[in-house]
């Protein structure tokens, strides 16, 4: 799972002021099992997002030749 990009779906809890940001993250840690996880903007890698629910993101699909597959990170 770490390395993988992944979607913000659900901004709450605080996490609002993250909107602002290109929405593509890259998962930089994970805690409880994978429940929690930290993230760090694709673009602007000095804006991290500390502790959100796994729940609240969707992991990015990329297409590769017109096949739609999971980011092989």
């Amino acid at each position: 799972m770490l390395g993988r990009i992944v979607r913000i779906h659900t901004f709450d809890d605080g996490r609002q002021r993250f909107q602002c940001y290109t929405n593509k993250w890259r998962i930089t840690d994970t805690m409880f099992n994978g429940g929690k996880l930290e993230l760090t903007n694709v673009y602007q890698p000095e804006i991290k997002i500390n502790s959100i629910s796994s729940w609240k993101v969707t992991v990015e699909k990329i297409e590769k030749n017109n096949y739609i597959h999971d980011n092989p990170q």
